[in-house]
């Protein structure tokens, strides 16, 4: 208690002291390299099709992360107090960086405690440590990991503490830690207000950050606590999943308890023993959370949530691929959690996301964990790549066109509908195209009026469909999409027809009556689901009209050939391939031409100029016309075939 004390009490002299201040804040531009930029995520945002989304760059500080906020300031303290020795812990290696750093600057002798585990995840900041004169000392007790790091530093320092001042990471600890770490790290809130106001003009409706102990999230927040219209979101390690139990969650099945002098959320058993905790990212690898993110959340003034490991990793990716920004695999956790939130939200919404640290630290245990396969993921651990983007990239590779037979689910029982699919797979279909009966299917001409009128009358519904598809999804591995009209999927529910629909194994959907605009609802839901939404452009489609249709598409655009309904029709429109240049001069998605394709011959005219060709209105006639025979499996089979043959061997498009 007296090494707190005197801790309180230099720390609130220097605070009023002008010569510290000064000192501070010349280190913090001088040294650190502050302010950190506030950048427009331009690509990340056009990508997710929602809000405007601004990084604050704190990857760019001195060491690579926020970390150095703090222990500049709690080495200038310990330098105040006549301290020559500094000790720390480290997760994630950013921390004891940080300390070794700022220890070299000042002249302190300077050992860092880690555990194990977290040395083998982050083996070049070890290295790091060391080459800044650091001594890193292993710590093999309980889980190896950042708690029990912590627990041999507070050792040290109860036995040490006249010679040593110990530089704890986060907002955690007993007082004044929590309150000194937030205040020196509070200058990522500050410039961030000053940015977006000189950048917006206002302030951004969302902060979104990562949450181990806290403090490069209480540090973004606090500035804009006393904002009620600034809402701030917090991003745990969900690990293997909640409901796994391995995951390092708090405040999704913590309970409130005391650990290393601190009151807050812990993750705990019935005893009070704490729990083994476990995400992907060493530095949220932590069963405890600053108190202030309890009190807030409790206030409702902060809100949490999770994300995966298998999410972060996934969001690793996609940041690196899309602005040229590997992040940390903290930080990647609140990217990914942007990833879910971004598309839910207006294109005038403004969401600030602090990119606490720079990644190059994690790319060892990346590549690892995606068996060093960067551009084609391990499926156990990031979302599985769609059947849709798998297809149409082997046909570029190939130089064949998709061919996408439709056909009517339950035209005339869902039975024949199970055995047309593995039929059309067997002979040669890339996708295929599912209707769901409608009674009121405004964008298709008289022969899917009838089939979806039989298809009603045989008892067909969208559960049906769904348990058909997961049925024969261990046959089939075509993709396989369903065009439904929207009133039969918002009766079903949004979120519960994604959910059941990822489960069945349907990649991609298509609702001719819900435009873009009104879609961000259906487009959340199927996007958390790995669900394709597929728009349609007509062919009075203007170039700003086909950007926001491209924009809200995944997997390819519908492009539909002639205005009207569906039909067959004897000839295709002879600007064809001239709007099919406009519409890839707005988007690289692969285009699928529909809407009175009849032929092989068609199919081989519009092979030329489009990705794919969809095929529907005369499937369905020959289906009708087959109607009771028993070969009407076989003989659409046969004529699916005949239409493949004249998708192959194409020149390439671009």
């Amino acid at each position: 208690m007296a090494a707190l004390a005197e801790l309180e009490t230099v720390y609130l002299q220097a605070k009023a002291d002008p010569s510290f201040e000064a000192k501070m804040q010349s280190d913090l531009r001088h040294y650190v390299g502050r302010p950190t930029p506030l950048y427009f995520a331009e690509r990340l945002t056009n990508y997710l099709r929602g809000a405007r989304i601004y990084l604050k760059r704190e990857d760019l500080c001195h060491t690579g992360a926020h970390k150095i906020n703090n222990t500049l300031g709690q080495i200038l303290l310990a330098c105040r107090m006549g301290k020559p020795r500094v000790i720390a812990e480290t997760g994630a290696g950013q921390h004891g960086v940080a300390t070794a750093t700022v220890a070299a600057r000042f002249g302190l002798t300077c050992e860092v405690y880690m555990g194990t585990e977290d040395m083998r995840r982050q083996a070049l900041n070890v290295v790091r440590m060391r080459l800044l004169g650091a001594k890193v000392t292993p710590v093999e007790s309980g889980s190896r990991t950042l708690k029990d790091a912590i627990n041999e530093a507070m050792r040290d320092w109860v036995t040490n503490v006249e010679t040593t001042h110990y530089v704890l990471g986060s907002v955690l600890g007993a007082h004044p830690y929590p309150m000194m770490v937030r205040d020196f790290q509070s200058v990522i809130g500050r410039e961030t207000r000053t940015q977006i106001l000189e950048l917006e003009g206002r302030l951004p409706d969302y902060l979104v950050a990562c949450v181990g102990g806290g403090s490069n999230s209480i540090g973004l927040f606090h500035d804009f606590l006393d904002d009620p219209a600034v809402h701030m979101i917090g991003v745990e390690a969900g690990g293997l999943g909640i409901e796994t139990g391995s995951h390092a969650a708090r405040f999704a099945s913590g309970e409130l308890g005391v650990l290393h002098g601190t009151m807050s959320f812990i993750l705990q058993n019935g005893d009070g023993q704490i729990q083994a905790t476990h995400s992907v990212s060493a530095g949220l690898d932590y069963p405890s959370v600053g108190p202030e993110h309890s009190y807030y959340r409790d206030k409702g003034r902060i809100d949490f949530v999770s994300a995966t490991d298998a999410e972060a990793l996934e969001a690793f990716q996609l940041l690196s691929r899309l602005e040229g920004l590997i992040p940390a695999l903290e930080s990647a956790h609140a990217v990914a959690h942007v990833k879910k939130l971004a598309p839910t939200l207006g294109k005038n919404e403004i969401m600030v996301v602090n990119l606490s640290g720079r990644g190059d630290k994690d790319v060892d245990a990346v590549a690892d964990l995606l068996k060093h396969q960067l551009l084609t993921p391990n499926p156990l651990l990031v979302t599985t790549m769609n059947r849709i983007d798998k297809c149409f990239r082997r046909l570029r590779e190939s130089g064949d066109r998709a061919l996408m037979p439709y056909l009517t689910a339950g035209d005339p029982d869902l039975s024949t509908t199970r055995s047309l699919i593995l039929e059309f797979e067997k002979q040669g279909a890339d996708l295929i195209e599912i209707g769901v009966p409608f009674s009121d299917p405004l964008a298709d001409g008289v022969t899917i009026q009838r089939a979806s009128q039989r298809a009603l009358a045989s008892g067909t519904t969208l559960a049906g469909i769904i348990d058909m598809v997961g049925d024969l999804r261990a046959e089939c591995r075509l993709p396989l999409l369903l065009m439904s009209y929207v009133n039969p999927i918002f009766h079903f529910g949004f979120r519960r027809f994604a959910k059941e629909a990822e489960t069945a194994g349907i990649d991609g959907l298509i609702v001719p009556d819900l435009p873009p605009e009104e879609a961000a609802e259906l487009i959340e839901a199927a996007s958390a689901h790995n669900l394709h939404t597929v728009f349609l452009i007509a062919p009075t489609s203007r170039p700003e009209r086909i950007r926001t249709i491209a924009a809200a598409s995944k997997g390819f655009i519908y492009y539909v050939s002639l205005r009207g309904v569906t039909g067959v029709r004897s000839t295709l429109s002879d600007d064809l391939e001239a709007s099919l240049r406009m519409v890839r001069a707005e988007t690289d998605l692969p285009v699928a031409v529909g809407f009175g394709i009849s032929t092989a011959e068609q199919v081989r005219m519009v092979s030329r100029v489009a990705d794919g060709v969809i095929v529907g209105s005369t499937i369905v006639s020959l289906l009708e016309q087959t109607a009771g025979q028993p070969d009407q499996v076989k003989r659409a089979g046969e004529f699916v075939a005949s239409l493949k043959a004249a998708t192959i061997n194409q020149r390439p498009l671009r």
